[in-house]
């Protein structure tokens, strides 16, 4: 049925926002999984409470045991994968959903999930038609469409600056535990000096400032973002893509393991999750309910000129975590409406920036553009000569 949509972990942290989201502002009929049927199915009973209009339906799925006869049965035009976390995920999900002959969206911002997506998934999808899009949440999508708009007509970019940062009462689910878990420590990829480099994840924090938040503190994080945009724009300096916790306790914690973990005096830190997941119930209570993202560029302009543009985001009223589901609905929104192609590729090939951030008019979210003298991301340190000099030879 074309209206039938399947949310695969709807009752997680992003599932729920999700769910709450199109049975608001869409008119599929929503079929809402969990592993614990009880659960999907309170979850349905109190969407239909609150649309009833909506027709939801709650069910059990456990994608390794029934989800291809769920498929079979419910016949969804398109399932949207919001369980997490994906790092170390398989296209399993995915496979099945797209032989059913169903589109498939997820949230997954992984890098070695993303990197492997098309690859491993464009030949079914258009053998049977369908369209797969992946990342489509705050990162690769949103702040890959942020970065098309930002340097577009762009001469030359020379450094990207991304960092995200979520307001402490905001729910955290054990799968963004997990997720930031896997890799603190570890080495990720990042982009320095115009070419691919790495750092260990969650060290060498710094602070900057964010329109409505003030001063946070971040730390390197694992994304796509960092060398698939250096490489897509040709960037000559740096992509740095941080994320921190408003909460100085708990980023000064994770911080702590990573150093501890890349350093060996630390293993596997999984065992961990249930503890910090107890403690976020008294650190967060010193914390507010903003959040942000913010996305700089410095380069040369159309017209030769050095510029330094910055776009930022930011959310209040506990409105934050509805930001990771805007561009899975949108990209929901354009299947229903347009003959996309076929075939398997990252979510924000598919979407504008306005066509994302249109699904954000329900919350307390705002964002805003600023151009000003070439400064440093978040800071009011010159870029410093380095720039300059590339200003001259590009000249």
């Amino acid at each position: 049925m074309t209206n039938t949509v399947m949310i695969v972990g709807a009752t997680g942290v992003f599932g729920r926002r999700l769910t709450s989201h199109l049975a608001a502002t869409s008119w599929a009929r929503l079929i809402l999984t969990s592993r614990t049927e009880n659960k999907a199915k309170d979850l349905a009973a109190q969407v239909n409470a609150d649309h009833p209009s909506c027709g939801a339906t709650g069910i059990a799925l456990d994608c390794a045991v029934n989800l291809q006869d769920v498929l079979r049965l419910h016949r969804p035009f398109a399932v949207i994968d919001c369980s997490g976390p994906f790092q170390g995920a398989t296209y399993d999900t995915a496979r099945a959903v797209l032989k059913a002959g169903a589109h498939f969206i997820d949230l997954a911002d992984a890098r070695d999930y993303l990197a492997g997506f098309g690859p491993a998934l464009d030949e079914l999808a258009k053998r049977n038609k369908v369209t797969a899009m992946t990342g489509a949440s705050s990162t690769p999508a949103l702040s890959s469409s942020v970065v098309a708009e930002l340097v577009e007509g762009w001469q030359l970019v020379d450094n990207i600056d991304i960092a995200i940062t979520p307001g402490g009462k905001s729910e955290v689910g054990r799968s963004v535990i997990e997720a930031i878990l896997s890799y603190a420590g570890r080495d990720v990829p990042i982009w320095e000096n115009g070419q691919a480099a790495t750092t260990r994840g969650w060290t060498k924090g710094d602070h900057i400032r964010m329109r409505g938040l003030g001063k946070r503190r971040v730390a390197p994080v694992e994304t796509l973002d960092a060398v698939y945009l250096g490489e897509r724009y040709g960037v000559t300096s740096r992509v740095r893509f941080t994320a921190g916790l408003e909460s100085r306790l708990e980023q000064f914690g994770i911080e702590l393991l990573a150093n501890l973990r890349g350093y060996g005096l630390l293993g596997e830190l999984a065992p961990l999750i249930p503890w910090l997941l107890k403690a976020r119930r008294i650190t967060q209570l010193w914390t507010s309910d903003r959040g942000g993202m913010q996305v700089c560029a410095a380069a040369v302009s159309e017209l030769g000129q050095p510029v330094h543009s910055t776009w930022s985001l930011l959310a209040q009223d506990n409105h934050g975590p509805f930001v990771p589901i805007l561009a899975a609905a949108a990209a929901l929104r354009k299947l229903q409406s347009y003959d996309l192609p076929v075939g398997a590729g990252f979510a924000h090939r598919h979407l504008s920036l306005s066509e994302i951030m249109a699904e954000a008019h329900p919350y307390n979210i705002t964002t805003g553009v600023t151009h000003e003298p070439l400064m440093s991301c978040g800071s009011k340190r010159p870029a410093g000569a380095t720039f300059s000099q590339k200003l001259k030879r590009h000249a």
